[in-house]
């Protein structure tokens, strides 16, 4: 094994600089999901609209077959997370809004 060296005024700059926070910024809130049972609580109490108006809205962005649904909260929000499988065989995931439906992302 052979040692690298180092330029000393890059190994000083190492040593005397404070590390510098790492920011993501494509990083969004982080997103916890509900069980079945929480989500039929959201549902009944009137926060989000019920799975199957979910999946329509998704359905119109990303046409496909959905194969999951998920009621998330990000951050103080309800959001689903729709998947739907495409006919050629591409997955997307739509985030919607859990109160109105309107569409967040698509990936």
């Amino acid at each position: 094994m052979s040692m690298m060296l180092i330029e000393p005024i890059l190994a000083f700059a190492l040593l005397t600089s404070s590390p510098m926070p790492i920011i993501r910024v494509d990083d969004a809130t982080p997103m916890s999901c509900l069980s079945s049972e929480e989500t039929r609580d959201a549902v009944a109490e009137g926060r989000v609209m019920q799975p199957a108006e979910a999946s329509r809205h998704a359905r119109h962005a990303a046409p496909g077959e959905v194969v999951r649904i998920r009621l998330c909260r990000q951050g103080d929000e309800f959001v689903y997370v729709v998947t739907t499988l495409k006919r050629d065989g591409r997955v997307a995931r739509v985030t919607l809004e859990g109160q109105s439906g309107k569409i967040a992302t698509i990936r």
